[in-house]
């Protein structure tokens, strides 16, 4: 009895070394298969579930390349990497749930929407047939987030300066910090900013803000969240914002009144979706809005202010959102990836203004805006946005604007892109303080800044870029422009008499385009040469032009 015993004991440690050792040949057989793509991936494992997330985080500049110099390893070296737990927070999907291509591709954009990482992209990297599990790959590259604010700009002959610090990617979580002094034509002051867009990955962003300038002060805090993903079922938002400043009206480019602005603003609303389906989703808000705006005269005023107004409402509103992305380059920018969707974006939007609220009276407030981009062939597309408000108010005028916006796109080459662009603004009996203006930044960059007011405007502009292969050190990509400008705003009653108040306004010039390649704020750098094409001889010459912002 003893020996049979004795003989199960050795039988039981002999099986159990070797139970490990047959086991490494066994999961061998069924070691995961590597892909280069997910265009690789078996149909069949499409509907698998997702067994490992793996990233690739990497840093700012490839220092394999033969232009890298010293500061691009300096820069690596003191740059704080996006960390894994922000990538990992920002993702739509997770360990376990099955796989869904789209899901990973909406992902992808979410990811290359934040402004701390230059490009990202998702695939699923291997796929497991012993236990029908996939393994996807997370792969990010980072941007340069620490930025010193000191900048000196001319446009439309006025001149713009910023001194300060922002970091965009505050020790790799994806938060934004900011403080800054500026000075332009209208204020100077200074500015500190916090922004979370993803709080420990809830999806809830926040945003706070406050600046003391020469003429007020202002402060913002919100806290939302937003519809982030197609298949988002809520949204909340809740906005605080105060400001106090100074609005200069002008004629000509020139200053012939001032006066105090001071605008309170609380709104709070929910969204819920429905109608919901694999590309497109509706969506539906309910929401208060208190908007108080007071006016004053100030030291520098030479005509009344505005009335005050109080539009404060109970609102409601319907949205639809077609998700039709396409991946291209040398759209808005160039030389990277840009997420362009091409499905239809619809919002209306219906106010009752309340008296209980602190309206000045009652009335009606509805809005609607369109947004759809056309692929007319592989080389050309077509941007467009439409918009239409209207105000009633009981006992006042009504109100009305009609905006649109039109971008033409064409591929000549790959280097060559034509751009043509209108806008058309057709107001109605419009706030002194929302007018339409032209000149300097907002469009007819050969002409001063605010160089025509009005109720209605229309701008035309022709722009040809030649993309270089140049880069600056790897920070800084290079194109080359040539662009004409029609234009003009009128429908100002208050505006004093003038030269080219009835004329429509045309210039020309050439310019070069600067988009930093590895930097958090990834706005265009434009430094123009544009002569306006008018007999005002104030006018004659050559100006130029210095400004950075992002593209329509």
């Amino acid at each position: 009895m003893r020996r049979i015993r004795l003989a199960k004991v050795l039988l039981s440690g002999y099986l159990g070394l070797l139970l490990p050792l047959s086991a490494g040949p066994l999961l061998a057989a069924e070691t995961c298969l590597p892909l280069t793509t997910s265009d690789e991936l078996p149909e069949a494992a499409q509907h698998w579930h997702i067994g490992k997330i793996h990233f690739e985080r990497n840093d700012i500049f490839d220092l394999s390349s033969k232009h890298s110099v010293w500061f691009h390893r300096f820069a690596n070296d003191y740059h704080v990497i996006t960390t894994e737990a922000a990538l990992r927070e920002d993702l739509l999907f997770s360990e376990g749930e099955p796989l869904n291509l789209s899901v990973l591709a909406e992902t992808e954009r979410l990811l290359r929407s934040r402004r701390y990482l230059r490009h990202a992209d998702i695939v699923v990297s291997a796929y497991c047939p012993s236990s029908r599990t996939v393994e996807v790959t997370v792969r990010s590259w980072d941007n340069w987030s620490l930025l010193p604010r000191l900048s000196l700009g001319h446009s439309g002959g006025a001149t713009k300066a910023n001194l300060g610090l922002a970091e965009d990617n505050l020790w790799g979580t994806g938060n934004q910090a900011q403080i800054e002094y500026f000075t332009d034509s209208e204020r100077d002051g200074y500015k500190l900013q916090f922004h979370s867009p993803n709080i420990s990955g809830s999806h809830w962003q926040t945003t706070m803000q406050y600046a003391d300038t020469s003429d007020g002060e202002s402060y913002r805090l919100n806290l939302a969240k937003p519809f982030y993903r197609l298949s988002s079922e809520r949204a909340y938002n809740l906005d605080i914002f105060k400001e106090i400043k100074d609005i200069s009206e002008y004629a000509r480019g020139d200053v012939y009144n001032e006066y105090k602005s001071n605008q309170q603003l609380i709104e709070l609303s929910s969204g819920w979706s429905f109608w919901r389906d694999s590309d497109s989703v509706q969506h539906f808000n309910v929401g208060s809005t208190l908007d108080e705006r007071k006016f004053d005269r100030n030291n520098d005023s030479t005509q009344a202010p505005p009335d005050n107004r109080d539009l404060s409402q109970v609102w409601l509103s319907w949205e639809f959102l077609q998700s039709d992305y396409r991946e291209l380059t040398n759209f808005f920018l160039w030389n990277r990836v840009e997420d362009v969707n091409f499905g239809w974006q619809v919002s209306l939007r219906l106010g009752r203004l309340l008296e209980s609220l602190g309206a000045d009276q009652g009335g009606w407030h509805w809005q609607a805006s369109v947004q759809k981009n056309f692929e007319i062939n592989d080389i050309s597309w077509l941007v467009s946005r439409l918009s239409y408000s209207q105000l009633h108010r009981n006992q006042l005028q009504e109100q009305q604007l009609f905006q649109s916006e039109l971008r033409y796109v064409r591929h000549l080459s790959e280097q060559q892109v034509l751009i043509a662009q209108l806008q058309w603004s057709v107001g109605k009996n419009l706030f002194r303080d929302q007018r339409m203006t032209i000149g300097g930044d907002e469009g007819m960059r050969a002409f001063p800044l605010y160089y025509q007011t009005g109720d209605k405007a229309a701008i035309a502009s022709l722009e040809y870029r030649y993309i270089t292969h140049w880069h600056v050190w790897q920070l800084l990509d290079v194109a080359l422009a040539g662009f004409v400008d029609a234009g003009r705003a009128w429908d100002n009653p208050q505006r004093p008499a003038g030269p080219d108040d009835e004329q429509n306004l045309a210039g020309y010039g050439i310019g070069i385009r600067l988009l930093p390649s590895h930097s958090s704020r990834g706005s265009v750098i434009s430094i123009d040469l544009a002569k306006p094409v008018s007999d005002n001889p104030e006018l004659s010459g050559w100006r130029w032009r210095l400004i950075a912002k992002r593209p329509f």
